[in-house]
């Protein structure tokens, strides 16, 4: 099974910046007007982001099947251009405050003014770039891990044609000791650090230390009727940490030329607590509860689904003590 950060970018250099340039000249209709031949022959043309969308609506609704099947795979594909157009928007500091619905940006607001940082789970579900936004300008320490290797074009693109950096982000493939204590100092100085806690961690380029790598990284979780493979990792920095735990989503409610994004933002948990003989323990429960709340948030909105891979499959059926590893590998 091809790991998802394997999946190549599509599309060329060139066909990006002319996207990003009408987006941003012309306006969200124009946009999503040349988006529609891109993502139809995308769609057609891209059988492993078809079949992983198929098998993930199925399994939301078995009885479809056919032309439903399709026509509902194909709003997926199009709920995911519209996410592009909001990243660009969101880069280019386009979204106003006031489109952002819930207490999310209150709450988190009002974390950051009691110096209650910590480590904030997210997924790859809604759009997260427009959370930038609340921290930008609120001025809040929002810090994400991430692994941008199948993204660096796009990414690159934007910043050349915004003319902006992008938020603040730690590019890591292995989270070494220096990198948790700077970690540590951020989050203790009221800072969040932000990380992705639905995709398995980047395995190695030799597939004989590829196992070795996976056990006390993956624990399967109950997931939409069927176990799947979490990411171990930002347990695991939380339990190093010793800090709180926040969850944090973003979902599209309104479209149109104005669209709304709702922003939630709530505690999920505390690892101060966590002493070292019971952390396995709370790392291997609270994988569970996280996997539960994303379900029930990605049940309420599946077409902002964004795993367009065998989700189910990403790694072998295999764990190990988190306390064996000296540090977690992670990805975003």
């Amino acid at each position: 099974m091809t790991h998802w950060a394997r999946l190549s970018e599509t599309g060329s250099t060139t066909g990006m910046r002319l996207m990003v340039t009408i987006r941003r000249r012309l306006g969200a209709w124009p946009f999503r007007i040349a988006l529609f031949p891109v993502l139809v022959w995308y769609f057609l043309l891209r059988g492993v982001a078809r079949r992983a969308s198929f098998d993930f609506l199925k399994r939301l609704e078995p009885e479809l099947g056919g032309v439903r099947l399709w026509a509902r795979s194909f709003a997926h594909f199009m709920q995911f251009g519209e996410a592009i157009m909001d990243k660009v928007s969101a880069w280019s500091g386009e979204i106003p405050l006031s489109s952002l619905t819930g207490t999310g940006p209150e709450d988190l607001r009002d974390a950051a003014l009691r110096g209650e940082g910590g480590i904030i789970l997210v997924a790859h579900h809604g759009n997260l770039d427009v959370i930038n936004a609340i921290g930008e300008r609120h001025d809040i320490d929002l810090c994400a891990l991430v692994h941008t290797r199948h993204a660096e074009k796009f990414n690159q693109l934007l910043e050349q044609a915004t003319g902006r950096k992008p938020p603040q982000m730690i590019e890591v493939s292995e989270i070494t000791p220096a990198t948790a204590m700077a970690l540590g100092d951020r989050v203790n100085r009221g800072g969040f650090v932000v990380i992705a806690a639905d995709r398995v961690p980047i395995p190695p380029e030799s597939s004989e230390e590829q196992s070795a790598v996976n056990r006390g990284r993956v624990q399967h979780c109950d997931f939409i009727d069927q176990p799947a493979p979490f990411p171990q990792g930002p347990f695991m920095l939380a339990a190093l940490l010793r800090c709180h735990v926040y969850t944090l989503s973003c979902i599209r409610e309104q479209g149109g030329a104005h669209p709304r994004f709702r922003v939630d933002f709530a505690p999920f948990d505390d690892s101060r607590a966590v002493k070292r003989s019971g952390r396995e323990a709370w790392i291997q429960q609270a994988m569970q509860r996280h996997a539960r709340h994303l379900e029930a948030r990605v049940k309420r909105h599946p077409l902002q689904w964004f795993n367009f891979f065998d989700f189910w499959h990403q790694a072998p059926d295999s764990t190990s003590n988190p306390d064996s590893a000296s540090a977690p590998k992670q990805d975003a």
